[in-house]
């Protein structure tokens, strides 16, 4: 009995000191990476999520009591923490081993859900979407508002273009849930003037029309959708075979391969233009200079090459192209657009975007006051992807 006790209190003394060994390894480890994450030089910008990230918080006593610097602090320690691209790799290849079909929602320092993506058939990584349907509601009224006071004096046209997760159905992982795009495009339609490019997306969901790693429709997407704009407002739209591809990057790792820091198959960035000259400028963009070309080269040797396209989500820009058929027309877009323009401007003698996301806060008029000032604007096309659509803030700045 005694060598019983005796076996029982060593096998607890080395369980205690294998116990202390694991504790003092964890503890130790923690305070390694906390002290290299506060000597290592404060980030301003993640490249890799495409975001601010959070700065040193200032130290008051109110800030202390009230639990507002603690809060702040822990946000900073998280966005500055060493190595922090690693571990999000590290994660992410860790819940694909474990077979997970997507990545979670996280929540930014200003409490804003940034969705996660499905990891679609095919090396396809779908973003993932919740539908803020109180959102949606005011947005529809805002379209019908707009419709309503503007059909009659100019030729107006709202494209929302469905995204991957509806066209690319069929590359999602079983079962996921995924919100009803269709019916909100329905809801769309009711309101007419509404340019549905479903059916043609749809038939050629085969081809290269959406970036395998980012959110945006590839620049042969677009055309297709361009066919149905240019038929919509009785335009003759070019053949494929009649523009002239420009590579721009053969390199692209889009917004959705940031978000889970994964390696993927590198996208094709290109554009499909005529042989039209322009002039661009960027009226509310101050230190901006007038160009003579749509697109911003210098964002190909960085992370955020989508921007090459019209230096990325400019407030404005004015273009004045070489087709003089007095025609002008006024985009009010996002970032999908942005890929489409190249080809409107063998149909426009003037081009005018406006992103509401900047353009109300930059510009002290409305949206009416700039259609009053320009009695020369033809068509107003209205182009959004069906996920920024249904949660846009800023749809509102159409009515004022």
């Amino acid at each position: 009995m005694n060598e019983k006790i005796k076996k029982l209190f060593t096998t607890l003394k080395e369980s205690n000191k294998n116990n202390v060994v694991t504790t003092l390894t964890f503890c130790i480890l923690i305070l390694a990476l906390t002290v290299a994450s506060m000597v290592t030089p404060v980030k301003t910008y993640s490249q890799l999520e495409k975001r601010n990230l959070t700065q040193r918080p200032e130290f008051t006593l109110k800030a202390l009591f009230d639990g507002t610097y603690t809060q702040d602090y822990e946000k900073f320690i998280t966005d500055q923490f060493v190595a922090r691209d690693s571990w999000i790799t590290l994660k992410t290849y860790t819940e694909r081993l474990l077979g997970k079909s997507d990545s979670p929602d996280k929540v930014d320092e200003e409490g804003n859900v940034i969705p996660g993506v499905y990891f679609g058939k095919d090396g396809y990584l779908i973003e993932k979407h919740t539908l803020n349907n109180d959102q949606l509601e005011t947005n529809l009224g805002h379209i019908e508002t707009f419709l309503k006071k503007y059909s009659d004096k100019f030729s107006v046209r709202v494209l929302i273009a469905p995204t991957a997760s509806l066209t690319l159905s069929d590359k999602l992982p079983l079962f996921a849930p995924v919100w009803d795009q269709d019916a909100m495009l329905d809801r769309v339609a009711e309101l007419g003037s509404f340019v549905d490019c479903r059916d043609v997306l749809a038939e050629h969901k085969d081809e290269y029309i959406y970036y395998r790693a980012d959110h945006h429709w590839t620049t042969l997407g677009a055309y297709y959708a361009y066919t149905e704009l240019c038929t919509s407002l009785g335009i003759e739209p070019y053949a494929y075979e009649e523009f002239n591809k420009c590579v721009l990057s053969d390199k692209f790792v889009g917004t959705l391969a940031a978000k889970v820091n994964m390696k993927t198959e590198n996208d094709e960035l290109f554009t499909l233009e005529r042989d039209v000259s322009v002039t661009v400028s960027y009226p509310l963009s101050p230190g901006k200079e007038t160009t003579n070309t749509l697109y911003e080269e210098k964002h190909l040797s960085t992370s955020d090459k989508y921007s090459t396209f019209l230096d990325g989500n400019q407030p404005m820009v004015d273009i004045t192209t070489s087709t003089k058929n007095g025609k002008t027309l006024l985009l009010i877009k996002d970032s999908y657009s942005h890929c489409m323009v190249p080809m409107l401007t063998s149909h426009y003698e003037r081009i005018i975007l406006i992103d509401l996301r900047s353009y109300g806060q930059s510009f002290p008029d409305s949206v009416s006051m700039l259609l009053k000032t320009n009695e020369s604007i033809d068509d107003i096309v209205i182009l959004y992807n069906a996920e920024n659509f249904s949660e846009d803030r800023n749809i509102y700045r159409i009515t004022r």
